[in-house]
């Protein structure tokens, strides 16, 4: 029993990074209606420019992040303005496909620059893991989870409470009818476009930190296609459920399947997002489309 709850501990902490993850992918989605396919090429640029400034050029850990975060929102910025914003009123196909082209151009800047080869964050955390009573986590694991927790806090906060987020939730809600109360609608496009960007830049640190800096680090983003699918892609409380969901399945997936079949603790979310896809589409606290005749 304590293995089990081990490993429930263990998925709970995974999952809200993947919960961090997704909520730039949901901001994005909510503020823009752009389902951004590249989320995870910007996480591996994030994670590999924070690793070059700490390892390779010596900035102190939290500065680098803090630079990390304004290069990825000025990186976020860039993205609307020249790719983005000239496809508004464009087939929704149209930003799809700019997306996922985008995600390819990242990946080759990622190869192009660091290689194929993996690295590692320098150790920046006692070895000695963090004891919960009988359970034990990694202070990299451990760190990254609480940073997840109030960085989840403070999001939801900020879109709740202060004038920019109700900005942006009044354009999720109706672009036409926020540009006619005089928001700037474009102005927000670009702020979820730099935010999303920067959330993508600390998911993809964490996720470094306790794994491997790798090229395929981009790859690893796309759970986030089962976490938003699971918890509703315009919902944010869904993001962090379903990263919390994905997170357990996958750690117990790789202690009771993975032994009988390969591979399964990476195909488990994407399993889970055929059913949900199939069965409840709009996730566990998606909005339901609402047609009349």
């Amino acid at each position: 029993m304590e293995y089990l709850i081990q490993n429930v501990i263990m998925g709970i902490a995974i999952g809200g990074i993947y919960g961090l993850i997704a909520l730039g992918f949901v901001l994005i989605n909510k503020s823009t209606g752009i389902l951004n396919i590249a989320q995870g090429g910007m996480m591996a640029i994030g994670a590999f420019i924070c690793f070059t400034l700490i390892s390779k050029i010596g900035v102190p850990f939290v500065l680098a992040i803090i630079m990390t975060l304004f290069i990825s929102f000025f990186l976020g910025l860039v993205i609307d303005k020249a790719l983005f914003s000239p496809l508004i009123g464009q087939p929704l196909l149209a930003p799809i496909m700019m997306s996922l082209a985008l995600l390819f151009i990242l990946e080759g800047i990622v190869l192009s620059i660091w290689g194929a080869q993996s690295y590692s964050f320098p150790q920046l955390f006692p070895v000695a893991p963090v004891a919960i009573g009988p359970f034990v986590l990694s202070h990299e694991l451990f760190f990254n989870f609480i940073i997840s927790g109030l960085l989840l806090i403070i999001f939801i906060a900020f879109f709740k409470f202060s004038h920019t987020g109700t900005k942006m939730r009044a354009v999720a809600d109706d672009q036409q009818a926020a540009q006619a109360a005089g928001i700037k609608v474009k102005k927000i496009f670009s702020l979820a476009w730099g935010i999303g960007t920067g959330i993508a830049a600390l998911g993809g640190i964490s996720l470094g930190m306790i794994t491997m800096l790798f090229y395929g680090l981009s790859y690893s983003g796309l759970k986030v296609l089962p976490v938003i699918i699971l918890g509703g892609i315009e919902s944010i409380l869904g993001a962090i459920v379903g990263g919390l969901i994905i997170g357990v399945l996958e750690s117990l997936a790789g202690i009771y399947v993975e032994p009988y079949l390969k591979g399964s603790k990476e195909i488990v979310p994407f399993v889970i997002l055929l059913i949900f896809l199939v069965f409840k589409p709009h996730g566990l606290f998606g909005l339901k489309g609402v047609k009349r005749i």
